[in-house]
C-alpha cells in the first residue's frame, strides 16, 4: 500500500442537505469549515446552502476560507444554491458533479448524510479500489452516527467480501483535526492479497 504524508491541499465533504435532528451535527459541520479554512485547505462540496452543507461552507467563509461549490443545475431548485462568496461551478447532472469533486480534491470527509452521502462514499471507495484515482476517505462525526456503517464495513470484511487492503482505504475520525491528519496517513492504493 501506499501510505506515507500526503499533501492535502483541497477536501471534497459529503453531507446532508439538511440539519438532522442532533445541534452536534450542525456544530461538526461549521467547526470542519473553519477549521478546513484556518488550514488553508479548499473546501469543495455540493453547492447548496442547505443543512449541513451550508454549514461548512459558512463556516469556512466565516474565516475568509476558500470554497468550491458543485452544483447540479438541472437537478436542483435555483433557490438552494449557496449564495456567499464561493467558487459556484454548475454541472447538468449528479454524474458530473460528483466526477469534479473527484477531480478537483486530494481527500474526501464525510459528515452524516442520507442516500445522497452514501452515494458519494460508495463511489468514490470503489474508485479508489479500481485505481480510477486515490482519494482517501474520513467518516467525520460526534460518534454516534457513522458505528453502524463502520460495523457493515467490518462485517463484509470478515465474511470476504471485502479485502483488508480496501477496507483500509476508510478511517473514522471524531473532530476535524484528526479527520485532516487521517487524511494525510491513509493508503491510496489497495494492495493485491
Amino acid at each position: 500500500m501506499n501510505a506515507g504524508n500526503h499533501k492535502i491541499n483541497t477536501v471534497a465533504v459529503f453531507c446532508a442537505s439538511s440539519f438532522g435532528n442532533d445541534p452536534a451535527f450542525i456544530e461538526l459541520a461549521t467547526e470542519l469549515g473553519r477549521y478546513l479554512a484556518l488550514e488553508q485547505v479548499t473546501i469543495v462540496f455540493g453547492g447548496s446552502d442547505a443543512g449541513l452543507m451550508g454549514a461548512v461552507a459558512d463556516g469556512a467563509l466565516s474565516k475568509d476560507g476558500h470554497v468550491v461549490g458543485i452544483y447540479p443545475e438541472d437537478t436542483f431548485s435555483r433557490d438552494v444554491r449557496h449564495r456567499g462568496d464561493i467558487d459556484l461551478r454548475l454541472v447538468p447532472s449528479m454524474h458530473e458533479r460528483k466526477a469534479l469533486m473527484y477531480q478537483l480534491s486530494d481527500g474526501v470527509i464525510a459528515l452524516p448524510g442520507g442516500y445522497g452521502t452514501l452515494d458519494e462514499l460508495a463511489e468514490v471507495l470503489a474508485w479508489t479500489q479500481l485505481g480510477l484515482h486515490y482519494l482517501p476517505v474520513v467518516l467525520l462525526d460526534t460518534g454516534r452516527f457513522w458505528g453502524k456503517f463502520v460495523e457493515f464495513l467490518d462485517d463484509a470484511r470478515s465474511v470476504g467480501v471485502l479485502n483488508q487492503s480496501s477496507r483500509h482505504l476508510l478511517a473514522r475520525a471524531f473532530d476535524p483535526e484528526q479527520a485532516l491528519q487521517l487524511l494525510r496517513t491513509l493508503p491510496l492504493s489497495v494492495a493485491n492479497e
